[in-house]
């Protein structure tokens, strides 16, 4: 072996063992010893006007590395419709923290236009929370094409599916859209879907009576468990204000907050108002909302 071959040769061998100790140093635990923060309460407060039980969650934080969520009972939760005078009581269910009222005949909570306060008394303190009641549109239809497996990316094998339907005219609306698969909603976070008119962003306000645009009508398939033959899809179309559209922006910003160019993390929005110096301070968000709804099943048919 030549003095130039056994050089290259000895180097090749140290970065070698240089990079082997390295990767064996990134092995080592780190330990974040995180201080302990005052617990909060959480609010998940999001009702629907229909003539069908309504269900408000309360639990409370808890620290970063415990994985249980507290769940909040002895609460007395109302909500009020301040348009009509009305009083609305949630009963404790006895099960995740879930607060519920029930119906009479074909009671619903009120009209479009109507205003509502919510209530919550625990622990001796009361909070409260406001929220209009907009009107919301509705699905023309859902159609669905099947795909192949791809060749390059993730994306699985099966029915791809998108709705048609149009922004109301006349004035700005917001709109919370939530797709479900057999019943069971699409959680990913990556499909939180929403819209100001009929698109996203600042660009809402030109949208005025425009038909939803992609990705807002498509973004109702899970491309890791697309739908197959036999599965139904449902849409629902869920009124907000300007306040909860900014809300679900910001959540999904900071749920998919990630990677190497990720922004710092900002504290959540909340429209629960907590009285001074809470020793259990709140946090999460009410709306009341009127909600439309169109179910497709899928047919072997390809569309």
């Amino acid at each position: 072996m030549s003095k130039i071959a056994l050089r290259n040769y000895l180097f090749r061998i140290f970065f070698f063992i240089l990079f082997v100790v390295f990767l064996s140093a990134c092995e080592d635990v780190v330990r974040v010893d995180l201080a302990p923060s005052r617990p909060q309460l959480v609010v998940d407060a999001f009702i629907a006007n229909q003539n069908a039980p309504q269900t408000i969650r309360l639990t409370s934080t808890t620290p970063y590395f415990n994985t249980a969520t507290p769940l909040v009972q002895g609460a007395e939760v109302v909500v009020e419709n301040l348009t009509q005078n009305r009083r609305f009581i949630f009963t404790p269910t006895g099960q995740n923290g879930e607060y519920r009222w029930q119906p009479i005949g074909n009671e619903r909570l009120g009209n479009i236009g109507d205003n509502f306060r919510l209530i919550v008394s625990y622990q001796g303190i009361t909070y409260t929370a406001t929220s209009p009641l907009n009107r919301t549109t509705t699905v023309d239809s859902i159609t669905y094409e099947f795909r192949e497996r791809a060749n390059i990316g993730n994306d699985k094998e099966g029915y791809y599916a998108q709705f048609y339907g149009s922004d109301l005219p006349g004035q700005d609306d917001f709109y919370w859209i939530r797709a479900y698969k057999n019943g069971k909603p699409i959680t990913k976070p990556t499909l939180i879907n929403y819209a100001f008119n009929a698109v996203r962003g600042g660009a809402g306000a030109g949208a005025d009576g425009f038909v939803f645009i992609p990705p807002i009508r498509n973004r109702i398939t899970d491309s890791q468990d697309p739908y197959q033959v036999g599965d139904e899809v449902r849409v629902e179309i869920w009124s907000i204000n300007r306040a909860t559209y900014l809300f679900l922006e910001q959540a999904e910003n900071q749920i998919n907050n990630s990677g190497l160019f990720a922004r710092p993390l900002e504290n959540t929005r909340t429209n629960i108002i907590s009285p001074p110096n809470a020793p259990l301070p709140a946090l999460g968000w009410f709306c009341v909302s009127e909600k439309s709804t169109f179910t497709e099943k899928i047919q072997a048919k390809r569309r």
